[in-house]
């Protein structure tokens, strides 16, 4: 999912803006201190396994990670950057060269835009 490029305030494009921010920050905080506090979470540290185990153990690292709250242990104090460009960055739809555009890019605007007729009108 990406933003929309200056849409209008107001409209469903906007209003759909204003959501998605929101909740990309707040996914943004979220992974950016479970990468603090579990290093192997990393770019430079990327998890090499199949989708399904990567995923099983991201949820230990949640799980982990929400035990350290209870118990009060302090948060990571150091800070990490993410500069990598996971096709989130907006390109126009109308620039793109079809034939070196992944599909499955193109099948998340469709469903971008189904998002938005669905739930921002």
């Amino acid at each position: 999912m990406t933003p929309l490029n200056n849409p209008d305030p107001n409209t469903p494009e906007g209003r759909y803006n204003e959501w998605f921010c929101k909740t990309r920050s707040l996914i943004e905080r979220t992974n950016g201190l479970l990468k603090m506090r579990f290093r192997c979470l990393l770019k430079h540290r990327v998890l090499h396994y199949h989708p399904i185990k990567a995923s099983k153990i991201i949820n230990a690292c949640v799980i982990l990670h929400n035990i350290c709250i209870k118990n009060n242990v302090p948060e990571p104090i150091d800070e990490v950057t993410n500069d990598v460009d996971l096709g989130i960055y907006y390109v126009e739809e109308n620039n793109l060269d079809l034939q070196q555009v992944n599909p499955n890019l193109l099948a998340g605007r469709r469903m971008q835009r189904q998002i938005i007729d669905n739930y921002f009108i």
